[in-house]
Formats: C-alpha cells, structure tokens, sequence
C-alpha cells in the first residue's frame, strides 16, 4: 500500500514533537504554583502580575501546540523543533542561573532540568542531522530572539493587558 506525500510527510518528525507543549505546560505550572512572578519581583524593578503571566504563558502555549501542529502537517517546517528546542533550551540555562547567582530555588528549576534539558538534547539529536547548518542556525537564532521578546513583555507589564 503506497502512502501519501501528506501521511508520510507527517511522520517526518514523530509523535514525540507532542512533548513540547506538555513539557511547557507543567513547566508554567511549576513556576505559577511556585511563585516564579513574586520570585523575579525580588530582583527586577518591574514583572508581569500572575494574571498577566498566564495570559501571556497561555498565548505562547497556544502558538506552541500550532508549531507542533504545523511540524506534524509539513516535513519542510522540521527546522522549526530547533527554534522550540532553542526556546525551551535557554529557558531551562536561565532557569539553573538564576538559581546559582542568587542562591535560591528559581521556580521552574526543575521541570526546566527533569523535562526541558532532555526534550532539547533529543529534539536537536533528531533535528540537527536533517537540515542544513545555516537553516539550524537560523531556526535557534528566531528561538532566541523568542525567548528575549517574551522577557522583554514580561519585563514591561504595560505592554500587556491588565487583568
């Protein structure tokens, strides 16, 4: 039986994609049950209030689970694991920094070294050898200029609504 170019194309890369925005949500979990926000307020002037961390960790969720939605649909987007692997990758190192400069638990900490290290170290595995090196470069450079555009709203709360 021969399959076709849309079935093969979305097992390009495999169902364990889905473990991106699973991983991403008992991270935010973590981080909101453990007090991330008031965590960052010691130590910045200025942070988001725990609605408007939801709303805006809801709306990344929500643009995670159509990465993954898209991956799944197009081998030709399978650049973009890199960018989400980038994403979680320098979340998880903030994450562990943050708790060795200030000597205190960064809430988050652990789902970023039990969940997200691993998830980056097997996505970049899968991912890296099947696209070209200047397209892995740009997809972790889009993950990184993610990760600062999400810290810089979540460092100006004017910029998001008020709840």
């Amino acid at each position: 039986m021969r399959r076709s170019p849309l079935h093969s194309a979305r097992h390009e890369i495999g169902p364990w994609v889905w473990l991106f925005p699973l991983a991403y949500g008992l991270h935010v979990a973590e981080e909101y049950w453990l007090h991330f926000p008031e965590w960052v307020s010691n130590f910045s002037q200025s942070f988001v209030s725990n609605p408007q961390f939801l709303f805006l960790n809801g709306v990344f969720w929500l643009l995670m689970v159509a990465s993954v939605v898209a991956i799944r649909a197009r081998a030709s987007l399978t650049w973009l694991v890199a960018t989400l692997a980038a994403i979680l990758g320098i979340n998880a190192a903030l994450h562990l920094l943050g708790s060795l400069v200030t000597r205190t638990y960064s809430p988050g900490s652990i789902t970023a070294a039990l969940l997200y290290i691993p998830l980056v170290v097997y996505a970049f595995r899968q991912v890296l050898p099947r696209v070209s090196r200047g397209v892995a470069l740009r997809a972790v450079g889009l993950g990184a200029a993610i990760h600062v555009g999400v810290m810089l709203l979540a460092a100006h709360p004017l910029l998001l609504p008020s709840m």
